[in-house]
């Protein structure tokens, strides 16, 4: 896949963790399958992968398991 921005490399496909929110609730998904430019970092999903994301979000996909890590809010600068 070639990369929006126009760089000269194409994307690879790389297996990634993503935090998705829906209704305030965090949902977390291992071994999520994107596109990602090596020369601008810029990401695609793939259609594969943003199907399971709807589906995880709306419920169709079972959690294999509980998530949980402290959270931390970034310090604002003043």
């Amino acid at each position: 896949m070639e990369c929006p921005n126009g760089c000269t490399s194409s994307m690879k496909i790389v297996r990634v963790t993503r935090i998705f929110y829906r209704d305030n609730q965090p949902y977390v998904i291992n071994d999520l399958e994107m596109y990602v430019c090596p020369e601008c970092g810029s990401e695609a999903m793939p259609l594969h992968s943003a199907r399971l994301v709807e589906n995880v979000l709306n419920g169709r996909v079972k959690p294999i398991g509980q998530f949980s890590a402290p959270l931390f809010q970034s310090a604002q600068p003043t």
